[in-house]
């Protein structure tokens, strides 16, 4: 132990066994007789050398010693409901990585494939067709149970000094499985304690906070928050409309109104939304009423199978070996907690079946699909794979941390801004169609899937920053129809993820075809099609005006 109390074990100590994810920042893996507290099988993970020049060692080493000293309640609430650094793991004098708690069994889901996946909050992000055959059977009770537990968590938290920060449905985990709806947070390494932070924090796309507000402070996790119950209750990834969750909750949703103010002092406390929200969750019905299943349009943001998100501490895939927590000590001692030695771990089931190779050449396919020809080549002509690691605060876009663009007072002088927007956007066309192509021809489904989400995060990014510039210069109808470009594209691109989660175990071009999600694709490549055309109609003119960049609808 060093002079602050954090515990230190040599690497070459530790068992390891198998991989639970390879990311951004970072490897995991299942480490092999240890337990925390005794109960709790645990993981390592262990930074990049890249990462580990950018590592603030001494804020980890604050997180590692932040638990021993506090009262027994505090951490076994914690240990309980997150996975937190129990341990640093050096190598000689450099810290390599850190020790924390495996994900609980509980809050894994299995998935018609016939794998265990952790429970995001990104599958309730859904469709709820999508939902119940991923899920199952979701409520609007059981979604208010949820926000109800992980508001009294975060506004628990901020009593402690603890700012999540990156608070987005990838590094957020749910459980149904039990009397009340239950939440469990991983990346805690991306938190921030005390107002220190272990690396520099990053927001995921389609989840930064309004007018380049910093992350690191309770008002950005109350926006965040707000902005989480207004799409679970829209069933979409980048709604901010509250009207659904009014519908269902005139308290909660005027609470959600509130949250998403631009003004920071406006958002209202977590503490404040415990009451409604227990009310809600007491009177809220056992079914959704049918204007509710068709509010918004479809957007899914699912999650990676195979290996975990970039940097994640949660295993994708992979159930982990492990019991539900146990309570705290007896004897009122505090909590201890960290990693000792111990039987191994039970190990979980393996993973799914591998995927059958259609053998039919992808061209044809996409003739006998029965998609109009011209919606899908316009999908495939000018949407990408690339550009933004999707993946929890490890793993964000690299464009996250780049500076707003900046407004100009002129009409050269936006048009110069979105001009430069615009070409942030490139090169983005090959890789959606060839996992497109390898879909239908089943042959890489893992990988396409990643495809898709990674190109959808690209988008959501670009809306982003479209909505920092200041354009009220130029045409009134060019920034909206950017943006219903964009924001189509990203659907279609989620739509096309979705459609590798509806034939993962039994794959053929036919099950492609007949997925709902393949048409949902289908019909956001049109809308986005039409908007890039009349995107281009109006942009063009002003372009050639300025000496900037004239496009084809393609190059959206």
């Amino acid at each position: 132990m060093t002079g602050s109390g954090a515990v230190r074990i040599a690497r070459s100590d530790l068992v390891l066994g198998r991989s639970l994810g390879d990311g951004g920042q970072g490897k995991v893996w299942e480490v092999e007789k240890r337990l925390i507290n005794g109960t709790w099988p645990v993981a390592y993970k262990e930074y990049k050398p890249e990462r580990q020049r950018e590592l603030r060692t001494d804020a980890l080493e604050r997180m590692v010693a932040f638990l021993p000293g506090r009262p027994a309640v505090v951490g076994e609430r914690l240990a309980r409901n997150t996975a937190w650094p129990a341990a640093l793991v050096t190598e000689g004098s450099q810290v390599r990585g850190f020790l924390m708690r495996q994900i609980p069994d509980e809050f894994f889901i299995p998935v018609p494939s016939g794998e265990q996946k952790a429970a995001g909050f990104e599958f309730l992000l859904n469709p709820l067709s999508y939902v119940n055959t991923m899920v199952g059977t979701v409520t609007p009770r059981q979604l208010f149970g949820l926000l109800l537990a992980l508001a009294d968590l975060l506004e628990w938290l901020h009593g402690l000094g603890v700012v999540a920060g990156d608070l987005s449905p990838k590094n957020l985990l749910f459980s149904l499985s039990g009397p009340r709806p239950g939440c469990f947070l991983i990346d805690c390494d991306a938190m921030g304690l005390g107002g220190d932070w272990v690396l520099k924090p990053v927001q995921t796309p389609g989840w930064q906070l309004p007018g380049g507000e910093p992350a690191e402070t309770p008002q950005g996790d109350r926006y965040k928050f707000a902005l989480l119950a207004v799409r679970l209750f829209l069933h979409e990834q980048h709604g901010q409309d509250p009207a659904a969750l009014k519908r269902m909750d005139r308290a909660v949703g005027e609470l959600a109104q509130r949250g998403l103010s631009r003004t920071p002092a406006d958002r209202p406390a977590l503490a404040d939304w415990l009451d409604p929200l227990r009310r809600a969750f007491d009177s809220a019905p056992a079914a959704w009423p049918a204007p509710a299943q068709t509010v918004g349009m479809p957007s899914v943001c699912a999650p990676t199978a195979g290996t975990g998100p970039a940097g994640s501490t949660r295993p994708g895939g992979a159930h982990p070996g492990g019991a539900r927590p146990a309570g705290a000590p007896a004897g009122g001692r505090r909590t201890a907690y960290v990693p000792t030695p111990s039987a191994p771990a039970r190990g979980g089931p393996q993973r799914g079946s591998s995927i059958g190779r259609a053998a039919v050449v992808g061209w044809i396919v996409f003739g006998l699909l029965g998609l109009g020809a011209w919606q899908l080549a316009s999908h495939l002509a000018s949407d990408s794979g690339g550009g933004s690691t999707g993946g929890g605060s490890s793993s964000s876009s690299s464009d996250t941390g780049q500076p707003r663009i900046e407004n100009a007072d002129t009409r050269e002088g936006q048009a110069t801004a979105l001009n430069r927007l615009l070409s942030q956007n490139t090169g983005r066309r090959s890789g959606v169609a060839d996992a497109v192509k390898s879909m239908t021809q089943c042959s890489d489904l893992q990988h396409d899937r990643q495809v898709f989400e990674d190109a959808a995060d690209a988008r959501a990014g670009l809306v982003e920053k479209l909505g920092g510039l200041g354009l009220d210069q130029l045409s009134g109808d060019l920034v909206s129809d950017l943006r219903s470009a964009w924001q189509n594209s990203e659907e279609a691109d989620r739509a096309y993820a979705r459609v590798v989660d509806d034939v993962s175990g039994n794959c053929s071009s036919s099950a492609v075809s007949g997925s709902s999600s393949w048409q949902d694709a289908a019909s956001a490549s049109a809308s986005a099609t039409a908007a890039k055309q009349d995107f281009v109609a109006v942009w063009n003119p002003i372009a050639s005006e300025y000496g900037l960049n004239t496009l084809a609808w393609t190059d959206l």
